[in-house]
């Protein structure tokens, strides 16, 4: 039997922002066993569905633009990616809204992705913005991360992980490399600028694929 990959593009907003990477998986293995979409699983000892996101999300992060790759099994044609789209969207909970799909081949190479963050009243935007100037005048600048008790601290390099950020009023926007090597999340950048991530709605608004960043200055 052939197997076609479908990439989609989802929105996670709302609650289910604070769902963890592992159970949005849960969450769309349920809803493909649900539509009766038949996902292809993989070979060995113990097979699971063919369902891989492009990156992983901070949990608490809301997104306009996560990606996800299923192989659905057919015997002859391939199915629509609208029907396969249309049909699994039936089955995804409030907060999880499936945008587009379309056939691919490939994994997916995410090279950066774009996040906002609205400031509420009371932040000073002129001291903000000085920080922010500073910091995008370094070279470089060393963060560490600490990733709890039974995890080392990770230590790198954040200016080179920023690839733009600007504040727009109180929108503060930026854009962050993403590679095999990791990346930086936006809560590193609060912090570097003296906010505090857990008290702040950041929104994820674009992922970057490589075949996408054409003519964009590395954006």
């Amino acid at each position: 039997m052939a197997a076609t990959r479908y990439r989609m593009r989802f929105e996670k907003r709302g609650a289910l922002r604070f769902i963890s990477h592992h159970d949005l998986m849960r969450v769309f293995e349920l809803a493909l066993r649900r539509s009766g979409l038949p996902v292809a699983y993989t070979q060995g000892f113990n097979p699971h569905p063919k369902v891989s996101f492009a990156i992983a999300l901070p949990l608490g992060v809301e997104s306009l633009d996560e990606i996800v790759d299923i192989d659905i099994a057919h015997e002859q044609q391939a199915p629509a990616p609208q029907d396969v789209l249309d049909t699994l969207a039936a089955q995804m909970p409030p907060g999880l809204h499936l945008k587009t799909a379309q056939a691919a081949t490939a994994r997916p190479e995410v090279i950066a992705q774009d996040f906002e963050c609205e400031l509420p009243p009371g932040h000073d935007l002129e001291d903000l913005g000085q920080k922010l100037q500073a910091f995008l005048a370094e070279s470089s600048r060393a963060h560490t991360r600490a990733r709890g008790a039974r995890k080392a601290a990770r230590n790198f390099d954040a200016r080179r992980y920023t690839l733009a950020a600007s504040l727009d009023g109180d929108l503060l926007r930026m854009r962050l490399k993403s590679g095999n090597e990791g990346g930086m999340k936006p809560s590193d950048l609060l912090e570097i600028l003296g906010l505090d991530p857990n008290r702040l709605l950041v929104t994820k608004t674009r992922t970057v694929l490589a075949d996408e960043a054409t003519g964009e200055d590395g954006r």
